[in-house]
């Protein structure tokens, strides 16, 4: 049971503004960002390119790795910083 329901709010034209701005940021639509409110995550911004293109070299250089050591290490930075850079900020309760 996937059943959406329709919700119309009232913003003052500062927040609508806030809200397109934090949407914009986050390339999310205003549905999603505000869903991801209310499930209690803060969505962050869109990593810049440069972290794409970091994410992509690491992770040449760990298939290119025949050190397995090595290998665990480079995938293990490129999932901590995946995480630091994308995930959403839980709210605290």
């Amino acid at each position: 049971m996937n059943e959406s329901v329709k919700l119309t709010i009232r913003l003052t034209p500062d927040d609508l503004a806030m809200l397109k701005a934090h949407t914009r940021k986050a390339r999310l639509s205003q549905s999603a960002y505000l869903r991801a409110l209310i499930r209690g995550y803060v969505p962050r911004a869109y990593p810049p390119e440069a972290f794409f293109d970091l994410s992509r070299r690491l992770e040449r250089m760990s298939a290119g790795t025949t050190d397995p050591d090595t290998y665990r290490e480079l995938l293990a930075a490129l999932l901590t910083l995946q995480e630091a850079v994308t995930a959403p900020e839980r709210i605290e309760d």
